[in-house]
């Protein structure tokens, strides 16, 4: 199941630094991720919220990264945001990550089943 959540973690993250292509795939990243990844992890009824919640836990290493660079070299902008506004939106893109991914592994473990 690891596989299949770092799979799906990496969809995600490769998606944002490529210039017109992050503003489809940054949105719809943690479904495709959820759809990819719920495959390989063979998450069935049982497994696709835990895969989905697995996911999620690794969204949170971004925002430790961010936050270890804030406190280290003392960075109160990022890309000329607000430190506060930064972390707010990776606060509120787990959930959504978690979400997007728990419904592409449904619609994956749905395909496979039939």
């Amino acid at each position: 199941m690891f596989k299949g959540a770092t799979l799906a973690f990496l969809i995600m993250i490769a998606g944002i630094p490529i210039p017109i292509v992050h503003f489809i795939i940054v949105p719809i990243g943690p479904f495709l991720g959820g759809f990819f990844g719920g495959g390989i992890a063979r998450a069935d009824e049982g497994k696709i919220i835990t895969f989905g919640f697995l996911v999620g836990a690794l969204m949170f290493i971004p925002v430790i990264v961010i936050l270890i660079f804030r406190y280290l070299f003392g960075i109160n902008e990022i890309m000329g945001f607000n430190f506060k506004f930064v972390l707010i939106a990776g606060l509120i893109l787990i959930p959504y990550t978690w979400f997007g991914v728990t419904i592409g592994a449904l619609i994956s473990y749905l395909v496979r089943k039939n």
